[in-house]
């Protein structure tokens, strides 16, 4: 079910954190790398598309996230030993996520969402797009590697070289990555919205899975798409790419603002509205500046304006719908300060009158209070 794999996504991808066999200086949860590797798939889709290539960003979003549900499943196999796995073997790793995924999808999904993910995780007539994923996993790679080299030279010296080859290789192939890899003002807008990852949620409290706002957005964009597929099921027309770009962009002022809590923002006449100008300012000078005005024109209402016109309630329901989980979550601990968060949101959640939400509540939420079952393939 929908549940399983949200309390995974809220516990496993939460904790497994990269290079753990590594000393590091920063902690990468998984869901911290799936929302960069999808963020430079989307700015490698922008210059892919300005050099007059057509790109399904949908297929982008939903195939890094659904392939990242299979993590959560195999749990710590890192990207290095995979890649030495391959050599080895080169279809091994295939069968092994292959079965993962198959253990996925005999979860009691609906029929519809099951299609969708199964057509989503197995179409590899895309190639231009797979491409993209691939070269963006790689920087994602290779972000990580080189910060925490600053530090621990020698420890990295070995993944640091082998993917600094990979991405060599793979510039001669795919002209976006070449046009990133030359360009210094891109890859310092790349390395911003990185803070993200380090900007908590929820942070006057005690946590027993901390979770970032990156992490959170690969949360709600997920929600979003079941939001979206349950309604459109049920009738309506919702533009799935516009809601997941919603989503998916919303939060990367707070990676140059700070998330400054909205009973303050609240707490003297105008500060808010200050705090809206104050907000676009910054994103000029630590993000758009780095930018070309087109990607600025495309992207800024996403990140500035995102709960505008119609399907921006859509994208409200799959940011409150997080947060109630996360707070169930950390209620399950026996937490008093996140009971009381889990019943206010609760409230707020409890006056939306939708299908989706409605299935949210009645097959999602409920299922936080069964008793946890260890899930792995050995089972």
């Amino acid at each position: 079910m929908v549940w399983n794999i949200l309390r995974l996504m809220l516990t496993r991808g939460l904790t497994m954190k990269r290079w753990n066999n590594f000393p590091r200086i920063e902690d990468v949860s998984h869901l911290d790398n799936v929302w960069f590797v999808v963020h430079v798939a989307l700015f490698l889709a922008y210059l892919e598309e300005k050099s007059g290539n057509k790109i399904d960003r949908e297929f982008l979003v939903k195939r890094i996230i659904f392939n990242s549900f299979s993590r959560l499943i195999l749990s710590d196999i890192n990207s290095g030993t995979r890649d030495y796995i391959l050599k080895v073997d080169d279809s091994i790793f295939d069968k092994l996520e292959k079965k993962a995924f198959d253990y996925i999808l005999w979860f009691d999904w609906p029929e519809y969402l099951k299609i969708d993910i199964r057509k989503t995780i197995f179409d590899n007539t895309k190639t231009l797009e797979l491409s993209i994923i691939d070269a963006s996993k790689k920087y994602a790679w290779f972000m990580e590697c080189s910060v925490n080299s600053k530090v621990f030279s020698d420890m990295y010296d070995v993944p640091l070289n082998q993917i600094r080859h990979d991405l060599e290789e793979k510039r001669k192939t795919l002209k976006s990555l070449d046009l990133l890899w030359n360009n210094e003002n891109y890859k310092k807008y790349l390395t911003h919205i990185r803070r993200l990852s380090h900007s908590m949620r929820w942070n006057q409290q005690n946590r027993i899975y901390p979770i970032s706002v990156m992490s959170h957005l690969v949360v709600i964009t997920f929600i979003s798409y079941i939001i979206w597929m349950i309604e459109n099921n049920n009738g309506w027309n919702y533009d799935i790419q516009d809601l997941i770009l919603r989503t998916i962009y919303h939060d990367i002022p707070e990676a140059i603002t700070g998330d400054i809590i909205t009973p303050t923002k609240k707490a003297v006449e105008w500060f808010e509205q200050v705090l809206e100008q104050v907000e676009i300012q910054m994103m000029d000078d630590y993000i758009f500046s780095y930018v070309d005005e087109n990607y600025k024109a495309e992207v800024s209402w996403y990140m500035l304006y995102p709960f505008e016109w119609q399907i921006w309630h859509q994208a409200k329901y799959a940011d409150i719908l997080s947060a109630l989980f996360e707070a169930k979550v950390e209620s399950n601990f026996w937490s008093e300060a996140f009971e009381e968060i889990y019943r206010n949101v609760k409230k707020k959640v409890n006056m939306f009158w939708t299908t989706s939400v409605d299935y949210m509540l009645k097959n999602v939420l409920d299922s936080f209070n069964e008793k946890w079952i260890d899930i792995h393939l050995g089972r």
